[in-house]
């Protein structure tokens, strides 16, 4: 498609791989959703017909457990593979990058400030001697 339209840039080898893995790791959290809900379903319709009746909640108690730890754990997957997905070598170099970015711009900001403060300071000197060489020629 790419070869096709001039405006859609090709995608380099390492682009691919990177979403290569990107879409198995997607995958991946697709499955585990998948197998948790067939899983609980299949945990809770036993409970129903087996236990719902019954004065002994152990299995009740062992289905929550079940259940809330694996929601935490796919909370958890989810989060890795849809939030979290750069790495935390990269936003530490973007980090850097900006952090380094501002400081040369405080160093051109404060070079411009001393061209500007000499510029002025140099205008002063030139005035005040002007000012002496006419007081002196007025003394005179």
């Amino acid at each position: 498609m790419a070869e096709n339209n001039p405006n859609i840039p090709e995608i380099t080898p390492e682009e691919e791989a990177k979403l290569a893995k990107m879409a198995a790791r997607r995958t991946s959290f697709k499955i585990h959703l998948a197998i948790f809900i067939l899983s609980n379903a299949f945990l809770w319709v036993v409970w129903y017909f087996l236990f719902k009746d019954s004065e002994d909640i152990t299995f009740l108690k062992a289905i929550l457990f079940l259940l809330i730890v694996w929601l935490l754990a796919i909370i958890l997957h989810y989060m890795i593979v849809y939030k979290w997905t750069k790495s935390y070598k990269e936003k530490e170099l973007t980090s850097l990058k900006k952090m380094r970015l501002m400081q040369l711009r405080e160093i051109e900001n404060l070079k411009a400030e001393m061209a500007q403060t000499e510029e002025n300071n140099s205008e002063d000197t030139s005035e005040e001697e002007d000012n002496e060489d006419k007081n002196s020629n007025f003394i005179d």
